[in-house]
C-alpha cells in the first residue's frame, strides 16, 4: 500500500461534517431493513391474492433475497475496497428501491421472486460501504458510537417496517386500488410501491455526501485490501477458529432470520391478531429491545474482556444461543397469547446479540487488511444460509410435517431450538482455538 504520514488529528474530516455522513448512512440502512422486512408483515393477503403455499412465499421472504445479496456480498465487498464507497452506497440504495417498488408491481411468484432478488442484491452493498466510510470517517475514540448509531439501523428499520406497515394497512384497508397510469393494485402493492419510492429521495442524498480518504493507522492510503488467495490462505491456518465463528454466529442468525420472517404471522394465525396488531406489537418489541440487546451484549463482552477472557464474546453469544433455544421451546408449546409474547420478546432481547458480538470478534482475530472481506465471507454465508432457509425451513415444516397452517408456531420454536442448540456447541467448541488465534494475533504485534 502506498501512503503518507499526517498529523492523526488531521486525518480526519470535521465532526459536524462526519456526523452528517454518519446520519445519512444511518437513514440508508433504515432504508435498507424496512424494504427488506416490509413483506414478512403482509405474508397473509400476498398467499391469498396470488394463490401462493407457505414454502413458496418463505423462498420470497428468504431465499430470493439472501441467496442473492451473498452471491454479490463479495463482489461489492472488493468494490468498496477499491472504488469510490459514496457512489457503491448510493447505487445500492437506488437499486433496492426500485426493486420495491418493482415488488409492488407483481402480479404472480415469479415477478416477485425477481424483485426479491433485485432487493437482495441492492441492499449488498449497506454493511461494507457503511462500515467502510465510517471507519474513515472517525477516529478510534469516536468510532464506536458511530457505529453503533448505524447499526441501530437495522433495528429502527426492522421494528419500524412492522409498525408503519400495519399502520398504512389499518388507514387503507384490505382492498383494491386505482391508481393513476397503474393499473388497479392491492392495498399491500400499494404500500411496497410507497416505501421503494422514499429511497429514491435519499440516493440522491447519500451520492452528495463527501468520500472521506483512506487510512491505516496515522497515514493516508492509496488502496486497500488483499488478495483472496491470501485470505483463503489465512482461513486455511486458522480453520477450526474461523470456520467455528463463521458457522456458530451463523446458525445464531438462523433463528434471527425465522423470527423476523414467521413472528407477525405467528401472533395472526396462533392467537387470532389482526395484522396491525402483530406488526405493531413484534415491531415495537424488535424497536425496544433490539438496540438494547446489542448494547447489553457489547456491555457484557467488554466485562468479561476486562478480566481476562481472550473469548468474552463467544461466551456472550453462548449465553443467547441458550437462552433462544429455551424460549423457542415456550413457544412451541403454544401455552397462550401473554406467553407467547413474552417468549417473543426475550427472543427478541438475545437473538441479536449476534449482530455486534460476530464482527466484533471476527476483528479480533482477522489481519487489518483482510477484515473486509473476511466480513463479506461472514455476511455472505450468513446470508445464504440464514437468509437464504430459515424461513423456508419452518414453512417446509409447516406444510409437509404439520400439514396445518395453524401449528405454524410449533415449527418455528422446534427450528429455534435446534439451530440455538447447534450454535452453542459449535461455539463452545471454538472456544479453544479462538482463544488460541487471539494470543498469536496479540504476540505478533507485541512480542515481549
Amino acid at each position: 500500500m502506498i501512503g503518507q504520514s499526517r498529523d492523526s488529528q488531521s486525518l480526519y474530516p470535521p465532526a459536524r461534517s462526519a456526523w452528517w455522513t454518519c446520519a445519512v448512512l444511518t437513514l440508508g440502512c433504515v432504508l435498507a431493513f424496512v424494504d427488506r422486512s416490509i413483506l414478512n408483515l403482509f405474508i397473509i393477503p400476498i398467499q391469498r391474492d396470488l394463490d401462493l403455499s407457505d414454502t413458496q412465499i418463505s423462498l420470497l421472504v428468504g431465499f430470493a433475497f439472501g441467496v442473492f445479496n451473498a452471491a454479490f456480498g463479495l463482489p461489492v465487498a472488493r468494490w468498496v475496497d477499491s472504488g469510490r464507497r459514496i457512489v457503491v452506497a448510493t447505487t445500492g440504495i437506488a437499486v433496492w428501491s426500485v426493486a420495491t417498488m418493482g415488488c409492488g408491481l407483481a402480479s404472480n411468484f415469479s415477478q416477485l421472486f425477481v424483485g426479491r432478488v433485485a432487493v437482495g442484491a441492492g441492499e449488498a452493498a449497506v454493511t461494507p460501504a457503511g462500515v467502510s466510510l465510517l471507519a474513515d470517517l472517525f477516529p478510534a475514540s469516536r468510532r464506536g458510537a458511530a457505529m453503533g448509531i448505524f447499526y441501530a439501523g437495522a433495528f429502527i428499520g426492522t421494528g419500524g417496517a412492522l409498525i408503519l406497515g400495519g399502520a398504512l394497512w389499518r388507514a387503507i384497508g384490505d382492498r383494491v386500488l386505482t391508481l393513476p397510469i397503474i393499473a388497479p393494485v392491492h392495498s399491500w402493492q400499494a404500500i411496497l410501491m410507497l416505501v421503494g419510492g422514499v429511497g429514491l429521495l435519499v440516493a440522491p442524498l447519500t451520492l452528495s455526501l463527501r468520500e472521506p480518504s483512506r487510512k491505516e493507522g496515522d497515514r493516508v492510503i492509496a488502496s486497500a485490501g488483499v488478495p483472496v488467495t491470501e485470505v483463503a490462505r489465512y482461513y486455511t491456518t486458522h480453520k477450526k477458529t474461523l470456520f467455528g465463528h463463521t458457522f456458530g454466529f451463523c446458525l445464531q442468525n438462523f433463528a434471527l432470520h425465522a423470527g423476523a420472517a414467521w413472528a407477525p404471522t405467528l401472533l395472526v394465525r396462533t392467537e387470532g391478531w389482526s395484522i396491525p396488531q402483530a406488526g405493531t406489537t413484534f415491531g415495537l418489541l424488535m424497536l425496544i429491545l433490539g438496540p438494547i440487546g446489542a448494547i447489553t451484549s457489547g456491555a457484557l463482552a467488554d466485562s468479561l474482556a476486562k478480566r481476562g477472557r481472550r473469548d468474552s464474546k463467544l461466551l456472550v453469544a453462548i449465553l443467547a444461543a441458550t437462552a433462544c433455544a429455551l424460549t423457542s421451546l415456550i413457544i412451541a408449546a403454544n401455552p397462550g397469547s401473554a406467553a407467547v409474547v413474552g417468549a417473543l420478546a426475550v427472543f427478541s432481547f438475545f437473538s441479536v446479540f449476534t449482530l455486534p458480538l460476530a464482527p466484533g470478534a471476527l476483528q479480533e482475530v482477522m489481519p487489518n487488511a483482510m477484515r473486509g472481506q473476511a466480513t463479506a465471507v461472514y455476511v455472505g454465508v450468513t446470508n445464504l444460509v440464514a437468509g437464504g432457509f430459515a424461513a423456508t425451513a419452518v414453512a417446509l415444516l409447516t406444510d409437509y410435517v404439520f400439514h396445518d397452517h395453524a401449528k405454524l408456531y410449533l415449527s418455528f420454536g422446534l427450528v429455534g431450538a435446534v439451530v440455538c442448540t447447534l450454535a452453542g456447541c459449535i461455539l463452545f467448541a471454538t472456544l479453544k482455538p479462538f482463544r488460541a488465534t487471539v494470543k498469536c494475533r496479540q504476540l505478533l504485534h507485541d512480542p515481549h
